[in-house]
């Protein structure tokens, strides 16, 4: 094989017709075209193939002379580097300025070539249809640091199956466009092929409906921790002054049940203090959806999301039963009897449970609503999310549009 690739060269090693040397290059110059090609050629004589292929390619680059496309393909078949003769070989023969000769050279290479190589099949898949193709690049994974394989680059259109040519071993395919998140999957090519490749490509979000994203959550959650500590102390104040008041003043009785009244006054205060909790919880849930919009890297972004949503199911869960069973301690005190220091620590440990209760709903359900709309944003790309203040005679509200 190594005596035939040699008389190849020396086929193909004569500069194509009309090429000559950069003006104020001479030929005998160290760094000219042609002294490279002596010492490619020299290289590939005494079996430096790796030296040999790298100087071909780099020459090919710069001057796309044929014959330096064919005696990098050459070097690639006798490094055993298949996958990068076809691709040379499958260049050369897309040129129209071959002859005849030539063209039947390559070709026979290229047979040759290709027997060495494994069929693996790749598929794109994307949200919606593209006209254009994208770009994968495959690198191969090298067992030793001398194994020197430059990367490959193949267009792909995605819905289509592409078939690639590869030498066994370990391959690292990767597709990186900007409308797309980075995809890397590895595949071991064993002798008798590799299984069929499929990329499932996700939308890259646009920063700025990220930052709208983060803009959104963020100030409503602000808004709310503001509003829901105000509710809070407010309802703690009242919540004190009737708990901690004396008892002497709710106690039985014709004609005023003072009983009656106070814990009336208690039960609206731990209402107050309880609805105050809930909001400081959204504030804080929203918040935490929004500032995870901030994370760079869309994996981590999608996993913040993801253990957000998650945690604040289990918190949302969490907080209802707390609710509930503050809401049956409480019940049960409320009764017209005579108010004694023991009905006053029960009420203030169902009004505890109470509390506890609305802060953890409220940071679930935030939690949970910023995540999920966050990886709807993910999922898309195109999640679009605003908010804004209302002001209203008798009230206020926060207004959120989202479209996808």
């Amino acid at each position: 094989m190594v005596c035939v690739l040699v008389a190849a060269l020396l086929l193909l090693a004569p500069v194509d017709p009309g090429v000559s040397a950069a003006p104020g290059v001479s030929a005998s110059d160290p760094g000219s075209a042609e002294a490279r090609r002596g010492r490619a050629r020299g290289a590939f004589e005494r079996g430096s193939y790796s030296e040999a292929a790298l100087e071909f390619e780099a020459l090919w680059r710069e001057g796309h002379v044929a014959s330096d496309l064919f005696n990098a393909a050459a070097s690639r078949i006798a490094l055993r580097q298949h996958t990068h003769a076809v691709v040379h070989l499958e260049a050369l023969l897309a040129l129209p300025t071959l002859t005849p000769a030539q063209r039947e050279e390559a070709s026979a290479l290229l047979r040759t070539a290709r027997t060495e190589t494994r069929a693996v099949p790749i598929e794109l898949r994307t949200p919606r249809p593209l006209d254009d193709s994208l770009a994968i690049t495959v690198s191969f994974v090298a067992a030793y640091a001398t194994e020197q394989r430059p990367d490959l680059t193949f267009t792909v259109r995605p819905a289509e199956r592409t078939v690639l040519s590869l030498d066994p071993g370990v391959w690292r395919l990767s597709v990186s466009d900007p409308r797309f998140e980075s995809v890397t999957q590895e595949v071991r090519v064993e002798a008798a092929g590799a299984a069929p490749q499929i990329f499932e490509l996700r939308p890259r979000p646009d920063g700025r409906a990220l930052r709208r994203f983060t803009l959104a959550w963020s100030g409503a959650g602000a808004a709310g921790i503001v509003v829901g500590a105000s509710l809070l102390g407010v309802g703690q104040g009242r919540w004190s002054a009737n708990l901690d008041g004396p008892i002497e003043t709710c106690q039985g009785g014709e004609p005023l049940y003072a009983v009656a009244a106070c814990r009336r006054a208690i039960a609206s205060a731990g209402t107050l203090r309880t609805a105050g909790a809930a909001v400081l919880g959204v504030g804080a849930g929203a918040l935490i959806g929004g500032l995870v919009a901030r994370v760079a890297d869309p994996k981590k972004r999608r996993l913040g999301w993801i253990v957000t949503a998650s945690i604040g199911g289990l918190a949302t869960v969490g907080g209802a039963v707390a609710l509930g069973l503050g809401a049956q301690a409480f019940g049960r005190e409320d009764d017209r009897t005579s108010w004694t220091d023991s009905d006053r620590s029960a009420i203030g440990r169902a009004g505890a449970t109470h509390t506890v209760g609305g802060v953890f709903l409220g940071l679930g359900g935030g939690m949970l609503a910023s995540a999920v709309t966050g990886l709807l944003l993910d999922r898309s790309g195109r999640f679009q999310l605003a908010a804004g203040p209302q002001f209203r005679v008798g009230g206020a509200s926060l207004v959120f549009e989202g479209r996808f």
